[in-house]
C-alpha cells in the first residue's frame, strides 16, 4: 500500500511540474514574435497544457466524464450571466458546441 500512495504523490508532483512547465511554453509562445508557426505552437501547448490537467485531476480522484461535465455546466453558468466573452465574441457558447459535437461523434 505504501508503494502505491508514494508512486501517486511522486505522479502529483511531476504532473504539477509540467503543467506549469506547458503554461509557461504557453505564455512564452503568446510573447514570442508571431510567424507561420506561432498558431500551431499555441496549438499545441493549449492541447498539452489541457491534458496535463485532466490528468492532475485524474490522479486526484476526478473522473474525466466529470471534469467534462463540470466545464459544460461552468460554460452554461457564464452564457446566463452573459459573461464578458460571451456578450462580446459568443466564445462560451462556441466551446459549448464544440465540446457537445465531440460527444455526438464518439
Amino acid at each position: 500500500m505504501g508503494i502505491d500512495i508514494a508512486n501517486n504523490i511522486k505522479a502529483v508532483e511531476l504532473l504539477k511540474v509540467e503543467t506549469l512547465q506547458k503554461l509557461t511554453d504557453l505564455f512564452g509562445d503568446i510573447a514570442a514574435e508571431a510567424n507561420g508557426e506561432t498558431t500551431d505552437r499555441i496549438a499545441e501547448d493549449g492541447a498539452a497544457l489541457i491534458c496535463s490537467v485532466y490528468l492532475l485531476c485524474h490522479r486526484l480522484g476526478v473522473d474525466f466524464l466529470e471534469m467534462d461535465t463540470k466545464m459544460k455546466a461552468m460554460l452554461r453558468t457564464g452564457m446566463q450571466e452573459k459573461h464578458l466573452l460571451e456578450r462580446r465574441f459568443g466564445d462560451l457558447q462556441t466551446l459549448l458546441d464544440c465540446l457537445e459535437e465531440r460527444k455526438d461523434e464518439q
